[in-house]
């Protein structure tokens, strides 16, 4: 499923994995909020993965999930969904990007 997405909020997740975003369905009237953990196509991501792969200490984590540009706020982005997980009203979407941003 492709998403427009128009960003809330974005941060990198608590588990330096990706980033968790809060958007707005741009293609939907009543404009849903949902969660989205975007998890390829984002600058610095893939490295920020490598270096949680390689069990590199939370300071190390730290510092590169610092170095990955967040999207700013309204900007929309083009998403494709992966998977929805969670149960209930506490659904997060797995996304990635449309295409990839360099």
């Amino acid at each position: 499923m492709l998403l427009e997405a128009k960003v809330q909020t974005a941060r990198v997740d608590n588990f330096f994995s990706g980033l968790e975003l809060i958007v707005l369905d741009r293609g939907v009237d009543k404009r849903p909020k949902y969660t989205c953990r975007l998890v390829r196509g984002w600058p610095g991501l893939d490295e920020l993965r490598d270096l949680r792969k390689q069990n590199q200490p939370d300071t190390v984590l730290q510092q590169a999930a610092a170095q990955v540009p967040l999207p700013a706020e309204d900007q929309v982005l083009e998403l494709v969904v992966l998977d929805v997980t969670g149960k209930g009203n506490y659904k997060t979407l797995v996304c990635e990007m449309a295409a990839p941003i360099a």
